[in-house]
């Protein structure tokens, strides 16, 4: 899944720089920074993180899988083209800042869909995660379902150390 979500951002950044060049001049419009610039340092981490975990991770990539397993990786390869269509609008000295973000949180959503995925092919599909065990349904999920927990004990620390390095980073560029 690594391979998958890199390899899809790194290529729809490539074909939006060929198929959709540049604009010579962005003009001035208010950006994300600005507002971002006033506030509670803490506040801005709390809600970088939740927002990463809760909504970004949890709902929008593990949920699906645990329901249907291939939409985890769907949805992460979809996240993937989404981050790659806006990221090509960046300029190079950006686009070097926000990378090691960029790599934390890609790497604990691809972890977040493992986790998925998991999930749901041991309600599915058993056999294919345990079949070596006899295990019915019901003990393969719940036997899956510790090793999300463990899963998403990595998925809670990357995106901890994304969510600190995001808020250093903006308040850097400020």
């Amino acid at each position: 899944m690594n391979l998958a979500f890199f390899w899809c951002l790194f290529l729809v950044l490539i074909a939006f720089d060929f198929l959709f060049p540049h604009p010579l001049y962005l003009g001035q419009h208010p950006s994300y920074l600005e507002t971002f610039s006033e506030g509670n340092l803490a506040i801005k981490f709390l809600d970088i993180f939740f927002s990463n975990l809760v909504l970004s991770s949890f709902v929008f990539v593990t949920l699906p899988g645990v329901v249907f397993f291939p939409l985890s990786a769907g949805f992460l390869l979809f996240r993937a083209f989404v981050w790659g269509s806006l990221i090509r609008l960046l300029p190079t000295w950006a686009f070097l800042v926000v990378m090691p973000t960029l790599v934390l949180e890609g790497e604990a959503y691809v972890l977040a869909a493992i986790a998925g995925t998991v999930v749901g092919v041991s309600w599915i599909r058993s056999k294919w995660l345990y079949g070596e065990e006899s295990l019915t349904r019901t003990e393969a999920f719940k036997k899956a379902l510790k090793e999300c927990i463990l899963m998403y004990i990595l998925v809670v620390i990357f995106l901890f150390i994304a969510a600190v390095v995001e808020v250093a980073t903006l308040m850097a560029i400020i």
